[in-house]
């Protein structure tokens, strides 16, 4: 740290923030608050992409019909709109697009997607955020004469698919220096070096903004690459220029029906505000609207589009939280009670296009492994989320023989199983959970430093907008600071939040705080006159938080966003 002050005129909490995050050098710090699409990594770094460019641009001078296939997803629907556009706007191709049907032939590359290209005589398939654990199915397609591209980036089997090529950063003969590109990624790499071959390497850029939306969704590391693609691509839908089609007229439309602003979208809004709303037409319905709209540039179609996708996430919304509902009241008695270190669960009546939501949600609420199934043509198909210290893949890799497939990372897969088979499989992977310790089942808060609200100074707070963007391996920072006073009037807002004033006493500094999700604290005059452990003007508290930006009505506004408090 001491040597990077020497080269660095930054505040000491800033550089303690850097140097946490692994950035210890001058060049690291330059690439870190510049990311710019001149720092990405030459594609052909990744291993087939010089292959896969060579048979895309074989395929554009021959005219050939293209097929993009992708997952249904966000990453999936994404993907194969832009590299549908990149082919489309600069090379003059209409190629086909296929998204599954998530009940009928659930994930990835099915046979039935293969005939249907067989049937259109189409000789090219680009599987984008599937593919790498299909090799029947790639098959089938050889016998055939039809070709497969697949651009995965889910952890690769032993025996990888023998399709023309496979692009997937994760795979062990690869040497790509960043290995956590989502599956859109990894497709806008092969249409990168297309590009380089057709003597034009700008051509994809338009097509970032598309890239970072895929990126910021499926939540992968917001380091290295990813951090630049979602900061180029934010840049695009935040620029205000509807004349030069800024954002992209399907994005204006679907942002503004979200009740969203141009010029300040966060990855935040993307997360919880937009992601779902393309997310929800697969997990209910046909995916391929979403693809429709991303690629549509007719003002009234994309209005009707997104209306059904607002109406499609209402509808996923209430049946969610009534699942969920279902299985808290099962769970929160087995949790406290058993000290239970996994959960799986099975209905047959679910919807499966929300098993993975709720899955994420078990994951919040207890803290454990959960696996949601439900029940999909006589077959169990599900999805599984984990906790921080928990590889749910590997575990599900030690389960395969009660499984029929999997596939996934870390953090998330999916799987299908035999019904008759579920119950050995709780058992099984319940003693692989038995491994994670009491220690691990606490939920923690990395703090990266301990701050007077004096240190949050105007230049501290301006220099912590260019740690943006947010997202895993690069969180928001987090801080403590002792003994504040709540102060002015508390609000206690819908969604259970508060929002209230904090005072430092000795540098009579204040800051507004929110704090969601916080009804405990909630202060009744009734119950507790004193207000005793309760967000009440006069008490004191110490903070766990994140400086948050707000804006409204063209004005921006610094929050401080509680994670935890302790008033005393």
């Amino acid at each position: 740290m001491r040597s990077l002050k020497t080269n660095v005129q930054l505040p000491d909490l800033i550089l303690k923030l850097l140097y946490f995050r692994g950035i210890r050098d001058y060049q690291k710090v330059l690439k870190f608050f510049r990311p710019s699409k001149e720092k990405l990594y030459d594609p052909l770094l990744m291993k087939d992409c010089g292959k896969a460019a060579e048979r895309i641009v074989e395929a554009i001078d021959n005219k050939e019909q293209i097929m993009i296939l992708g997952d249904y997803d966000v990453d999936g629907t994404c993907g194969v709109s832009m590299f549908y556009l990149f082919l489309k706007d600069n090379f003059g191709l209409e190629p086909e697009f296929y998204i599954p049907d998530r009940i009928e032939e659930g994930y990835g590359i099915s046979i039935k997607s293969v005939n249907y290209a067989h049937e259109k005589k189409i000789k090219l398939i680009v599987a984008i955020d599937c593919g790498i654990t299909a090799s029947d199915k790639v098959e089938y397609a050889k016998s055939v004469g039809i070709d497969f591209i697949i651009c995965d980036h889910h952890q690769p089997p032993e025996d990888i698919p023998d399709a023309y090529a496979v692009m997937d950063p994760l795979r062990t003969d690869d040497d790509y220096p960043f290995k956590y590109l989502c599956g859109t990624g990894v497709a806008f790499k092969l249409a990168q070096q297309v590009a380089v071959l057709k003597g034009d390497p700008e051509m994809p850029n338009s097509l970032l903004d598309l890239v970072a939306i895929a990126t910021a969704s499926d939540i992968v590391p917001l380091a290295d690459e990813n951090r630049i693609l979602v900061k180029e691509g934010f840049e695009l839908i935040n620029k205000n220029d509807p004349k030069n089609n800024k954002p992209r007229l399907a994005l204006r439309v679907l942002i503004e029906s979200s009740g969203l602003k141009v010029g300040n979208l966060t990855t935040s809004n993307m997360v919880f505000t937009l992601a779902p709303r393309i997310n929800a037409v697969g997990r209910l319905g046909d995916a391929k609207r979403a693809v429709e709209l991303l690629i549509c540039n007719d003002n009234e179609k994309i209005k009707e589009f997104a209306f059904i996708l607002n109406d499609e996430n209402q509808n996923r919304r209430e049946i969610d939280k009534s699942i969920t509902d279902d299985v808290y009241e099962l769970f929160d008695e087995v949790i406290k009670k058993e000290k239970q270190r996994s959960i799986i669960i099975h209905n047959k009546s679910w919807h499966p296009g929300v098993v993975g939501i709720v899955a994420a949600r078990l994951v919040e609420k207890y803290n454990v492994p959960s696996i949601v199934l439900t029940t999909v043509n006589g077959v169990g198909k599900g999805s599984a989320r984990s906790i921080n210290t928990f590889n749910i893949y590997e575990a599900l890799k030690k389960c395969s023989d009660q499984l029929i497939q999997f596939g996934g990372h870390f953090h998330a897969a999916g799987l299908e199983i035999e019904l008759d088979k579920i119950e050995e499989f709780k058992t099984a992977f319940n003693k692989i959970a038995e491994n994670i310790t009491d220690e691990e089942l606490i939920p923690e808060i990395e703090v990266d430093a301990e701050v007077t609200l004096e240190e949050l100074s105007e230049k501290v707070i301006k220099i912590l907008t260019f740690f943006e963007p947010f997202g895993p391996e690069n969180m928001a920072p987090v801080f403590i600071t002792r003994d504040l006073q709540i102060v002015g009037n508390v609000r206690f807002a819908k969604a259970d939040t508060h929002i209230f004033k904090l005072r430092e006493n000795e540098s009579k500094k204040v800051f507004e705080a929110i704090f969601f999700n916080s009804p405990k604290f909630k202060y009744d005059e009734k119950k507790d006159p004193e207000g005793t452990g309760k967000i009440k003007p006069g008490n004191f508290c110490d903070i766990c938080y994140s400086v948050d930006r707000s804006f409204w009505n063209g004005q921006e506004y610094t929050k401080l966003r509680i994670r935890d408090m302790k008033i005393f």
